[in-house]
Parts: structure tokens; C-alpha cells; sequence
């Protein structure tokens, strides 16, 4: 079973139609969330809110780096501005993967461990969009730690 998520493909969709980018995205187990070059969130599908304990209303007004989240590091430290998958991607202008998140749901009183991976799309040598998906590696964090 072929599990790569074409990330071009995925913003060409997005661009040329809607509809069935959410038919694409919107029942996938992973959270994906498409953000502007200023780090705002654009459009993202159930998963993503849902990982985090939210509305899709309350996802799309908080950027990736608001405080609210509380994110860690595995070690426990905070994950500063910089830090962020998204930040480094519209800084360097290449994906950052694999990076593990824990972040707390204020809303549930708990915290998920999420394995993040951000991509940059690129137009005229700019960010244009930024792509990130969540995954949900609770389980695998706890039995690790």
C-alpha cells in the first residue's frame, strides 16, 4: 500500500479544486493543514482540528506558534518560535520532518504527542504555501518514555 501523500499534488488540488481536495484529505487519519507564508492556517480537515482538541473554527484562529498550545519537546522544553516545523520551513525553504510535538488540549485537560511534517510550496522562489500534516503518536511516545 502506497501511504506517500504527494505534497505538489496536494496544492495543485487545493488551487484548481476545492471540492476534491476535500474529498482527498478530509477522512484521512492524519491531520493536514495548509498555511500561508505568514504561518496562518488556511484550510485544514477534521483530523487536524480534531488532534488538538478543537473546532475547525477555534484550529483556524490560532496560528501554529500561539501560546495557547503549550508545546514541548520530547525532552520537556519549550519549543520556542524558531522551533516551530512551519516557522523553519518559511526560513529555510525546505521541509522540516519527523519533528515530535507534545501539545496540550486545554479543552480535553490532556496533552497529544504529534509527529509533525511541514513542506514548503514555492512560487517564483517564494513560500506560497506551507503543508503540514499531524500524526498522532501518543501511544508510541508513552511506551518509549
Amino acid at each position: 500500500m502506497n501511504t506517500h501523500l504527494d505534497i505538489s499534488e496536494l496544492d495543485r488540488t487545493y488551487q484548481e479544486d476545492k471540492e476534491t481536495y476535500h474529498k482527498l484529505v478530509e477522512n484521512l487519519a492524519v491531520g493536514v493543514g495548509i498555511y500561508n507564508a505568514n504561518a496562518i492556517p488556511l484550510e485544514c480537515n477534521k483530523a487536524a482540528f480534531e488532534l488538538l482538541g478543537l473546532s475547525k473554527e477555534q484550529f483556524m484562529g490560532n496560528t501554529a506558534m500561539d501560546a495557547y498550545w503549550k508545546v514541548t519537546h520530547e525532552d520537556g522544553r519549550k519549543f520556542e518560535t524558531y522551533d516551530f516545523p512551519i516557522i523553519d520551513v518559511i526560513t529555510n525553504y525546505k521541509p522540516k520532518l519527523g519533528v515530535i510535538m507534545g501539545v496540550s488540549r486545554p479543552l480535553l485537560n490532556d496533552k497529544v504527542w504529534l509527529e509533525v511534517n511541514a513542506h514548503p510550496i514555492l512560487l517564483s522562489g517564494s513560500i506560497k504555501h506551507v503543508i503540514c500534516t499531524f500524526k498522532d503518536v501518543t501511544d508510541r511516545f508513552e511506551v518509549e518514555t
